[in-house]
């Protein structure tokens, strides 16, 4: 009898999980880029659901990062909005616009590479997310660099590989 009890409690969780209403519950992700934890900086994305297709993400980051032998510490804020063109904020390709702002508390050789300073621009992506509330997502796009020198300014790629999760 017992065993019959937990599999129609199973079977009962099983499809409320899969329903469309526990989907439509989700408005707002957090996700984070495991490919900054290499430098180690932690890059954390907030996204919050404004309309079915419209929502806008915070992003803040920080942490040390090593330049020619040359450690240093970077911190990050940023913020994007993205219009989903095809499917929702659950998961869909979007359109955006970023826009941030990137400081160290050194002089390093290459600050282009870490896009040092301010930076603006559009870009492309999609967002995948899994019935229980895992997400990932891609953007891909153009960006101009507002660097402290003519020669740290210039057109860069905004490339952006996340994951997390959505409530």
């Amino acid at each position: 009898m017992n065993r019959i009890i937990v599999i129609l409690l199973f079977l009962a969780f099983q499809s409320s999980l899969y329903s469309d209403e526990a989907i439509i519950k989700y408005d707002k992700s957090i996700t984070v880029s495991p490919f900054h934890f290499l430098c180690p900086e932690l890059h954390l994305t907030s996204e919050f659901k404004l309309f079915e297709k419209i929502s806008f993400a915070l992003i803040t980051g920080g942490g040390q990062i090593t330049d020619e032998g040359k450690t240093s510490y970077i911190w990050e804020a940023g913020i994007q909005f993205r219009y989903y063109i095809i499917g929702s904020f659950i998961h869909g390709l979007m359109i955006g616009a970023d826009a941030g702002y990137i400081d160290i508390n050194k002089q390093i050789e290459n600050p282009v590479a870490y896009l040092i300073g301010i930076h603006a621009g559009g870009f492309l992506g999609y967002k995948y997310t899994w019935d229980l509330g895992p997400v990932f997502e891609i953007q891909i796009g153009p960006i101009y660099l507002w660097g402290k020198t003519q020669e740290t300014s210039e057109i860069q790629t905004l490339l952006n590989f996340k994951t997390g999760w959505l409530f």
